[in-house]
């Protein structure tokens, strides 16, 4: 697989609007995967034929959508939320053993730049043996260890996630956390995931009115997050049950039992 066609998906909800879809014109060949009742709207956007339209029964919540895209859209397939403004990368994070401190760690890829990742996040992903592959979760160049380029045993979140050939699904019944959950059947199956870390997705989760922002409250993230940890324990992945703020239920402390990179 040295040049595969990728089938670029956002899935969307409510942000018809080009100040809430800041990947548009980064993501050039990418479709917006929307509720039949929406399209219309995002047609007016970013053009009909970016517009991929979905029966509004097949919606409703995220994980059920996501479903809907890897049922029915050919790999190898990319996921993208529609809140991912670009992809960057960490250069001299350290020199002489101490952090420079300098704000040009975080290096935005140009659009071509990010195609070319693409392309070869799921070419190391097939050599790898991987059926799922994805980025760092934090863009902060200080999180990034320049002795681990790669990773095979941490997880890989919604915002960005390249699918290669299986049959898992989401767990609906995980609510926001679907995602979570979805990387844990993988590395619990698969025993490996491609994550690379020197790259990471650039987004505006909290702050972008519309999806799935429109229906989180705290007791919904708190009924989530107490299900997978149930389903999962929590041994292997926990949450701070006790939230001062809404930002205390997004992130989990993971920790899977596999020996690896």
């Amino acid at each position: 697989m040295k040049d595969p066609t990728v089938s670029v998906i956002i899935p969307s909800f409510r942000r018809a609007h080009p100040d809430r879809l800041p990947g548009r014109d980064y993501f050039q060949s990418a479709r917006y995967c929307v509720p039949e009742s929406q399209a219309k709207d995002y047609a007016n956007v970013v053009g009909a034929s970016r517009v991929l339209a979905i029966p509004d029964s097949a919606d409703g919540n995220i994980a059920r959508k996501r479903n809907w895209i890897l049922r029915n859209i050919p790999r190898p397939l990319l996921m993208i939320d529609d809140d991912v403004s670009g992809l960057c990368h960490t250069e001299g994070v350290y020199k002489r053993g101490r952090w420079t401190g300098k704000s040009d760690q975080k290096i935005m890829l140009t659009p071509e730049e990010a195609d070319d990742l693409i392309v070869r996040g799921f070419n190391l992903a097939h050599q790898f043996g991987c059926v799922l592959w994805g980025l760092n979760l934090n863009e902060d160049g200080r999180i990034y260890k320049q002795f681990k380029p790669f990773s095979l045993s941490a997880p890989v979140l919604g915002p960005f996630t390249g699918h290669l050939a299986h049959r898992y699904l989401n767990d609906e019944r995980m609510g926001s956390k679907d995602d979570y959950d979805f990387a844990l059947q993988v590395l619990n199956k698969e025993r490996k995931i491609l994550r690379l870390n020197k790259y990471a997705y650039v987004c505006e989760h909290g702050d972008n009115a519309g999806g799935i922002v429109s229906s989180r409250t705290i007791e919904s993230e708190t009924k989530f997050c107490r299900a997978i940890e149930r389903k999962w324990g929590r041994h292997v992945i926990q949450y701070s049950l006790q939230p001062k703020r809404m930002a205390d239920l997004l992130n989990a402390r993971v920790a899977v039992p596999i020996g690896n990179v």
